[in-house]
């Protein structure tokens, strides 16, 4: 089998090192078989794999891969398959077999520029977060901070890719790892990037993942972007200042009042 090392196959192990698992069943008939899954939010992350994921891989193996929903405490939307081609193509690529840990990037991403962006932003898409926080020098203003983050128990992983986002002039800070607060979970670390640097990523590498172009763009459109929004709330938010932006180029006066979106479950108002 011929792997095919591409800006295709770069992004699909960066979304395998965020929320993917490639393992083996370890009793019954099929003892020993390899199982790959990939999972994310049902609310947040279902658009990308619609309408990205799934064909991407289809475009990168020439297999079809099924959605599947898994019902449990926190309800999820990804992919899983057994197929021998896909899965030991990944674990060829460089995606671990069992348990993730410490993680290195793979050399063949790491040495070709174009493949070590495609790498982080399939990470990113899956592991990281896009957000606003308060500038505590303006509470007023409220959550103007545009910020992005990656977390991770790897610790190597977490350097690397500060590495790479260096070498291509995007500034960020590795913080002290952390120790979190629940019992029998590991130490992580954390990259971040801020303000007009995260804008600098958004043009070199880009997402195709709605939960974080969505949030940009409302930052972009207002100055801001609420905490605890929903994928929905912040497109009608932008559908709804482009539907009063074509009234008003189109001579349609303005309401006297202007619309407000009301958030319920934050009592958030933008006016």
């Amino acid at each position: 089998m011929t792997l095919i090392k591409n800006k295709k196959t770069a992004e699909i192990v960066g979304l395998c090192f965020g929320d993917g698992s490639l393992t083996r069943r370890h009793s019954g008939k099929d003892k020993g078989k390899l199982r790959f899954q990939l999972r994310g939010s049902i609310t947040e992350d279902k658009e990308h794999y619609q309408d990205y994921i799934i064909p991407l891989f289809y475009e990168a193996f020439g297999i079809n891969v099924k959605p599947v929903i898994c019902n449990g405490k926190d309800k999820s939307y990804g992919i899983s398959t057994e197929n021998k081609r896909i899965c030991e193509s990944l674990h060829e690529l460089g995606v671990p077999i069992g348990i993730k840990g410490e993680l290195s990037i793979p050399r063949w991403i790491t040495s070709d520029k174009e493949f070590a962006k495609c790498f982080i932003r399939g990470l990113v898409d899956t592991d990281g977060s896009v957000f606003c926080g308060k500038d505590y020098n303006y509470p007023e203003k409220g959550h103007i901070k545009l910020r992005m983050s990656i977390t991770s128990v790897s610790r190597k992983l977490v350097y690397e890719v500060s590495k790479i986002l260096t070498d291509i002039a995007i500034k960020n800070l590795v913080i002290k790892q952390y120790h979190p607060r629940q019992q029998n979970c590991k130490d992580f670390s954390k990259l971040q990037i801020d303000g007009r640097n995260v804008v600098q990523y958004f043009e070199m590498i880009g997402s195709k993942n709605q939960k974080h172009i969505s949030k940009f763009h409302v930052w972009k459109k207002f100055g801001f972007c609420p905490p605890y929004t929903k994928l929905e709330q912040r497109k009608n938010m932008l559908q709804a200042s482009q539907r009063r932006y074509n009234h008003t180029h189109a001579g349609v006066a303005e309401p006297g009042q202007m619309r407000k979106f009301v958030f319920h479950q934050e009592s958030e108002v933008l006016a």
